[in-house]
């Protein structure tokens, strides 16, 4: 087993989740991490709570659905862009006899 040393403000720390005469300093610590892990969980249980309401709240389902649209409306989306042009602005000059592919 493993000795760990503590300070004496720690240790002190630590009687607060220990029973007197019941505890040791391992139960203590075992009890310590225990609440540690439950708040960390409700922690994440909230947040997930949060994010729901936040979503409901701007009418969404869950954070899936804006993600389940087909395709099709991105393409409906592309095919809508107006034809402003040729794409001169994108055009550059290259070296004589150099390869169009770079």
């Amino acid at each position: 087993m493993p000795t760990i040393r503590v300070s004496a403000e720690t240790l002190q720390r630590l009687k607060r989740w220990a029973e007197p005469l019941e505890d040791t300093a391992e139960s203590a610590i075992s009890k310590a991490l225990d609440a540690a892990e439950k708040m960390r969980e409700e922690d994440r249980v909230h947040a997930a709570e949060r994010v729901a309401k936040d979503l409901s709240d701007i009418g969404l389902e869950s954070a899936e659905k804006p993600l389940s649209k087909s395709s099709e409306s991105f393409v409906d989306h592309l095919l809508a862009i107006p034809n402003v042009g040729n794409d001169a602005d994108f055009e550059r000059d290259r070296p004589l006899g150099a390869s169009p592919i770079q």
